[in-house]
């Protein structure tokens, strides 16, 4: 499952990314749906994808485990919330900060008795997304910049910055499922009772 999620990842970073050196170089930004500073790009879609993969692992791990079934679907709710944010209204570091920062917080709580692998796929996916956020704020293509999208500056800060967030996100809903698969003893059926070893004694 990590390797698959992975390699995945891999691929859609780096599809992204000559995509975008593409578009840019031969159509000068006329192919808007190879353009990841559009919303409604390409990959811009796979992102909120990725993200809609976090909020329903999270929510389908709640529903599947008895240990922090609240917050995982809590998790999940919360993440839905900001999907809709982000795909209604234009991207605003300061108002996603704070909410966010819960989101990570959760994620890092919630997953830190997982497996090792799994769990480094979920940090490292909150690294990058954070690395993007950070960009979003202070780079060339942050908000309130007034950087021309024509130049290759611009250009490979808005691929750093996009393949982290789409990266980010692949890799955490990856970690949680991979986590969890790996976890069956969180598992607990209703109505399945686990056999007893007590041996009755015999009537006489």
């Amino acid at each position: 499952m990590l390797i698959v999620g992975l390699l995945v990842t891999i691929a859609l970073v780096v599809l992204q990314a000559v995509t975008q050196a593409i578009d840019f170089s031969f159509f000068n930004l006329r192919i808007w749906a190879l353009n990841c500073d559009k919303r409604y790009s390409i990959f811009g879609v796979a992102s909120l994808v990725a993200q809609l993969a976090v909020a329903t692992g999270s929510v389908w791990r709640g529903l599947s485990v008895e240990r922090h079934r609240r917050a995982w679907i809590g998790l999940g709710a919360l993440i839905f919330v900001l999907i809709i944010i982000r795909g209604l209204t234009t991207f605003n570091a300061k108002v996603l900060a704070l909410p966010l920062a819960c989101v990570f917080l959760l994620l890092v709580w919630l997953t830190w008795r997982d497996p090792g692998s799994a769990r480094a796929a979920v940090w490292s996916g909150l690294i990058l997304l954070a690395a993007s956020l950070l960009l979003h704020k202070v780079g060339l293509g942050a908000d309130d910049s007034t950087a021309s999208d024509f130049t290759w500056a611009y250009q490979i800060d808005s691929m750093i910055k996009h393949g982290a967030e789409l990266a980010g996100w692949a890799l955490v809903a990856t970690g949680i499922v991979a986590g969890f698969a790996s976890r069956p003893s969180e598992v607990a059926p209703a109505g399945v009772v686990a056999p007893s070893l007590e041996v009755e004694p015999v009537a006489r």
